[in-house]
Formats: structure tokens, sequence, C-alpha cells
């Protein structure tokens, strides 16, 4: 929204006020109205009845009000090299708890430098952790995936810019500590007709590059991004072939409960939108569990590949002649014999372009994972938009590393396919097994 206002996409935003005011207070350019339109408060969340609640309301009561009103003019102020968090330095004799906060919401809470979480909510938790000699480990995730963190039991707590509502009342508890309140946004100053804006074209983008790539490491985040994404797409494209295979060859000769089952699956998996099946994975099915998002996703991921892959290997078994089989058996071959050497070694030019480009589907496909609390490539573009303001670099740069991890992993399949291209084979080879060559 702040990047809209400012490239006069829009003449005007609605936005909470913590938000409003740090683009007040770090662009002179950008003015806020003094007339708010809804007031409200800002919000810590836990789930519903939960007795560590009224605790941890306790002491936030107890924290001065000096201290509640300094954390909230160093937050929302210009001055970066003061937004650091308190050390963790009290025993935590009573252990650690773990809380959700959005990553992008600054400055309430957000990724920093080295994606290291931190913002006003977060030191808000600390100083209560503080009087409650607890240590706090923060997890970072979308905006929309913190109540249902919450309400999973996943984390004691959730926080980052939320402000209290009757509905999300219905859902979980709140500590409210802080007024909030919606108000617009404006430019501050229209630039005169005819006057020249400074530094011109190749200097606004040299600055929109420092700040998207330098300031900050911040290249050191879109590679630990495109680590996380190798690590979900390989994963998941391996365990998903094993899987795909695996259900396949229990299928094959007909089993009617597995090809029922199987039929069923394939069609629930492939039927749903691919945003959706991590997510249930994650607050549902794993919602009591203590798993990684990671994990999730590649469990995800790895359904969603097996599922076209079987799809794939019956379509590519199903255009081999059977006669191919049946001579096969004429000349000696065992049932499994005639899959592995005669029959899948015709099927696999049929079923490898798909697969192919169900590689490159999967590898775009784990853009979503963000929902799940995965820091992500896609994710990393977020975090870094939201802290520069700036959309074409971060957007680019995604892009274009999205396009080479394709590249490079149907490159690597290519290769593959060569290898094991059944004309390559030699006759030797063909008729190994084979009784009295």
């Amino acid at each position: 929204m702040v990047l809209a206002l400012k490239s006069a996409k829009t003449d005007a935003v609605l936005i909470n006020n913590a938000i409003a005011t740090l683009a007040v207070n770090r662009d002179p350019g950008i003015a806020m109205f003094p007339q708010t339109l809804q007031d409200g408060t800002f919000g810590i969340a836990f789930a519903k009845d939960s007795p560590e609640r009224d605790a941890w309301q306790k002491a936030c009561d107890a924290i001065p009000e000096e201290t509640k009103q300094a954390a909230w003019e160093k937050w929302t102020g210009s001055d970066e090299s003061a937004k650091v968090l308190p050390e963790q330095d009290w025993p935590g004799s009573n252990g650690t708890v773990q809380a959700a906060v959005c990553d992008t919401l600054e400055p309430m809470s957000y990724a920093g430098e080295g994606g290291e979480l931190k913002g006003f909510d977060l030191e808000k938790i600390l100083l209560m952790a503080r009087e409650l000699d607890v240590h706090v480990e923060f997890v970072g995730m979308e905006f929309s995936a913190i109540l249902p963190y919450v309400q999973s039991g996943k984390a004691l707590m959730g926080a980052g810019s939320i402000i209290v509502t009757e509905e999300r009342r219905q859902a979980v508890d709140f500590i409210e500590y802080r007024p909030a309140s919606f108000v617009l946004m404006v430019r501050a100053v229209q630039t005169p007709s005819g006057e020249a804006k400074t530094g011109g074209f190749f200097s606004s983008v040299a600055d929109s590059f420092e700040r998207t790539f330098l300031r900050e490491s911040r290249w050191k985040l879109f590679l630990s991004g495109v680590g996380t994404t190798l690590l979900i797409t390989v994963l998941s494209v391996l365990l998903g072939t094993a899987l795909g295979f695996l259900v396949f060859m229990l299928c094959r000769n007909g089993n009617p409960v597995a090809n029922t089952v199987t039929r069923f699956c394939v069609w629930l998996i492939q039927g749903m939108p691919v945003v959706v099946l991590p997510m249930i994975l994650f607050y549902i099915i794993f919602g009591q569990v203590a798993i990684s998002g990671t994990i999730v996703s590649v469990i995800g991921f790895t359904l969603i590949f097996g599922a076209a892959v079987y799809s794939m290997i019956r379509s590519g078994v199903g255009a081999v002649d059977g006669g191919q089989k049946e001579a096969a058996y004429a000349l000696g071959y065992t049932d499994r014999k005639a899959f592995f050497r005669i029959v899948l070694p015709q099927a696999l030019p049929h079923f490898l372009p798909a697969y192919k480009g169900e590689i490159t589907a999967l590898i775009k496909a784990t853009a979503v994972v963000g929902y799940v609390a995965v820091q992500d490539l896609t994710k990393i573009g977020d975090i870094v938009r939201s802290r520069t303001y700036e959309a074409f670099f971060p957007l680019i740069a995604v892009a274009v590393i999205y396009f080479a991890l394709a590249a490079i992993l149907t490159l690597i399949v290519n290769r593959i396919a060569v290898r094991i291209d059944p004309r390559r084979r030699s006759k030797s080879v063909i008729l190994k097994g084979v009784k009295g060559q």
C-alpha cells in the first residue's frame, strides 16, 4: 500500500497507526491525517481459555508506562540503529515458550538484518517474559497464519500488529496492550511541475539495488530462501517419484482394493488447490504435533508430486502395446523382468516430457509455503519488499531465480533421460536374463 501511495497509483492509504507512524517518521513525503477513522486496541493472542494468559496479563500490567512509551517511540522512529531487541539475559527458570509473529509488518513485527525477527510486539513480549522469568522463541510467518498457529497449540501466543475485533475474540483470547486506530496516509508534498527530480534514472536504480541486496546484507536472505525452496523441491521430487512408482506397482496387476483407494486419493489430491493441502496438514492433521513447516511442506508436495507421477506412469505404461509383454513372457521373462526390461523402458519416453513439466510446476508451486511458517524464496521477497518499499528488484530477483532453478532441475532430468533412453541400450543388456540366448 505504501508503494502504491508513493508511486501515485492511489491517493490515500487506510492503515493502522503503528505502520503509519513509522512511514511518516521515515519518509517526509508521506503525511498522516490527524483524524482517526476507527479506534481499537492492539492485542497478543492466546488460545481460548489458555491457563497461561492471566499470568502474562499481570506481567504486562507490571511494565511501567514510560517503558512502554519508550519502546513505542523507538520502533516507530527513524533511527534504525536503536532498533535492537533486549537480550534474554534472565535465567529462564520457568522454561521456554514459542510465539508466532508476522515477519513483514514493520514496526510491530518483522524480519530485520539476516532474517532476525524483531519489532515493538516482540520487545513487549520480552518485557513480559522477563517478569515471568521465561525465555521466548519467535517463529515468523504470514499474518493470516498467526491465529491458526496459536489455536492449534503450536505456539503459546501470537502477535504482529493484531488489532482486536469481536470476531477474533470468538476464536482466541487477547492481552490488549496498546490503543490502535485506522488512519489515512497521503502524499505530503506534490512535486511542482517542471522541477527536476534529483539523481536520475540510473541513480535511482542503483539506490534500489543497494537497498534490496546490499543493505543489512539482504542478499543472504535471498540465499537462505533459495536453499529452502531447493530443499523442499528436491526432496519432494525424489520422495514423490518413489511414492508414485510404489503405488503404481501395487496397483498395476489390478488389485481392486489398492486401485479404489489410489483413485480416491489421487482424485482428492489433484482436485485440491495447492495452497490448501499444506495448510490442512500443518494446522489440522499435524495440528498438535511439534513439526516444522518445512517438513510439512515436503510431505504435502510429496503427495502432490506422487499423485502426478502415478498418473504419468499409468498413462505411459498404457501407451505400450500389450503384445510387448506377451512377447516377453514367450521369451521366458518373469512378470517382474518383463515390466522392468521391456515395458517400463518403452513407457519412459511417453511420460518423461510431462515429468519434466511437473518438476517446473512443482518448484513454482512451492511459493505458497509461507502460509505454513516457511521462509522460502517468495516469502523472502515479501520480507524485503516490506522493508524497502521497493517492488522492482525483489520481484524481478525472485522471478529470475525461479527461472534459473527450474532450468537447472530440467537440465538434470534431461541428462538422466538421455542415460536411460532405451534406444541407447546394448543388445546384451536388452537380452540379459532371456533363456537360451
